[in-house]
């Protein structure tokens, strides 16, 4: 069966209906709102082009030819912006803004030329926005959403598509004398192109559906305030490494972080700089652990930090290397002066995970209290006859 450029058309106006219904429902339910919005303007876009193409057979055929182009390459200018937007959170480069402005330009002499001619121009033109999209994807490709990927390959796809169909109008240019007359190939290239922006568009939606889920599992499992995790998937972490410990035989030390005066810090310079603090007393911890090691919030401006196979020398060393990193942490008050936090620390070790979760809380409890009773600043290691097996 033949299929001709009206039903082709068709088609896909059929399938860019369906993405802009899909587009509408999820943009009032996702987090990437701005990078939806755009490629619903491309969506838009792509459709509007596809109109005009169809519509040749009742407008003038420069107008059909020039609008329909420019519209459906506007419109892949818009969906790679909204990538650029959802991949990086910034506008894209000005000289690729000149470059898609400069490609729609060109598309306004098109209609001086033969069929063979406008494809040729067409298929050249149309594949550089996707060439940047493709770059944006494999750039990033180790830190997005792996469903973004299948967006990238589809880009490339338009891009071999349509390059394949200019190189081959330039070859054959009698299989593209009459339009209505398609030779298999073109008529398999173009559809091959076209689908796979479609086929892009979905794949957007579902790569904006991810980092939603993403979001939403880190709320849940993350402190909104400091990042470090909430207690209760801290308590999980806590177990998992204790049976990790029996198995292999190695020590977990447990750690209990408070700290000092913070209520005064409320008291004198505000909430709002106390948040501040928190952050980044927070932002330090985290910056100078393993990728091992475990840091949650308990509540409050009380911290927690499992240290899988450390003993008390590591633990020790770790909290000293802390202390130091927060005395130099740079803060300042609203009146311009320095301000320094200090911490107090309660530690507790599990040898072998012959401890259990919760005795080594209460150790761990127990140590920190002895450390702010005994002047603050300073780290306390719960004692080895204290710390009978839960």
């Amino acid at each position: 069966m033949t299929l001709h450029p009206p039903t082709i058309l068709v088609m896909l106006l059929l399938g860019y209906a369906m993405l802009g219904l899909q587009l509408a429902i999820v943009r009032r339910r996702l987090l990437e709102e701005e990078a939806l919005r755009r490629w619903s303007w491309g969506n838009s876009l792509l459709m509007l082009g596809h109109l005009m193409l169809l519509a040749r057979v009742v407008v003038p055929l420069p107008v059909s030819v020039i609008a329909g182009n420019g519209l459906i390459l506007l419109g892949e200018c818009a969906y790679v912006t909204a990538l650029q937007h959802f991949i990086e959170d910034r506008p894209m480069p000005r000289w690729v803004r000149r470059l898609c402005l400069a490609c729609v330009l060109a598309m306004v002499p098109m209609a001086l030329f033969d069929t063979p001619t406008r494809v040729f121009i067409a298929s050249l033109l149309t594949p550089l926005p996707a060439l940047w999209g493709v770059w944006l994807v494999w750039r990033a490709r180790h830190r997005i959403e792996r469903s973004l990927w299948p967006v990238g390959a589809g880009m490339a796809l338009i891009a071999a598509a349509l390059l394949a169909r200019g190189a081959h109008a330039a070859l054959h240019p009698h299989y593209y004398a009459d339009p209505t007359l398609p030779h298999g190939l073109q008529a398999a290239l173009l559809v091959t192109s076209f689908v796979a922006l479609l086929g892009a568009g979905f794949g957007f939606v579902l790569a904006c559906t991810e980092r939603a889920t993403r979001s939403l599992e880190r709320l849940a499992s993350h402190d909104h305030l400091t990042g470090a995790l909430n207690r209760q998937p801290a308590e999980l972490m806590l177990d998992n490494a204790l049976q990790r410990a029996r198995r292999e035989r190695t020590t977990v030390a447990y750690v209990l972080l408070d700290l000092d005066r913070f209520k005064s810090v409320n008291d004198r310079h505000g909430h709002v700089f106390g948040d501040e603090v928190l952050r980044r007393f927070a932002h330090t911890v985290a910056a100078r652990l393993r990728a091992s090691d475990v840091f949650s919030r308990c509540g409050g401006e009380e911290f927690a930090l499992v240290l899988p196979d450390s003993d008390a020398a590591g633990a020790l060393g770790v909290l000293d290397e802390l202390r130091r990193a927060c005395a130099a942490m740079g803060l300042m008050t609203d009146d311009g002066r320095p301000f320094t936090i200090t911490f107090s620390a309660g530690v507790a070790l599990s040898p072998a995970g012959s401890v259990g979760a919760g005795t080594l809380y209460r150790e761990a409890d127990r140590a920190l209290y002895e450390a702010k009773h005994g002047g603050r600043d300073r780290a306390v290691l719960a004692q080895p006859a204290a710390a009978a097996s839960a």
